[in-house]
């Protein structure tokens, strides 16, 4: 038996009312709910992510849904280093360095 790490994403549901909150339970694990914002951010699989951001949606008390860009991002940002970025970004703003 081997141990898998299973792939997946946030959600942020906007609801309408906020006592909706605990029908959303049987989606994926709730990490935080805004009372102020009105939204609440749930954990699910990856796997079958349109399917069930179909389903949330159908909920009348549900305003909108969005999913995380996180797991699309890429962290090393491609080929470009740190000193590259800031040479660039000097050489367009026209900052000169005296050392």
């Amino acid at each position: 038996m081997t141990f898998e790490i299973q792939a997946r994403r946030a959600l942020y549901v906007y609801l309408k009312n906020k006592r909706h909150v605990p029908q959303l339970k049987k989606f994926g694990k709730i990490t935080y709910v805004s009372r102020r914002m009105g939204f609440v951010m749930l954990y699910v699989n990856d796997e079958a992510i349109e399917q069930q951001i179909d389903k949330i949606k159908q909920y009348k008390f549900v305003r909108e849904v969005l999913s995380s860009p996180r797991p699309d991002i890429d962290p090393d940002l491609g080929d470009m280093h740190d000193d590259i970025f800031f040479e660039n970004y000097d050489e367009e703003n026209g900052v000169t360095h005296d050392v």
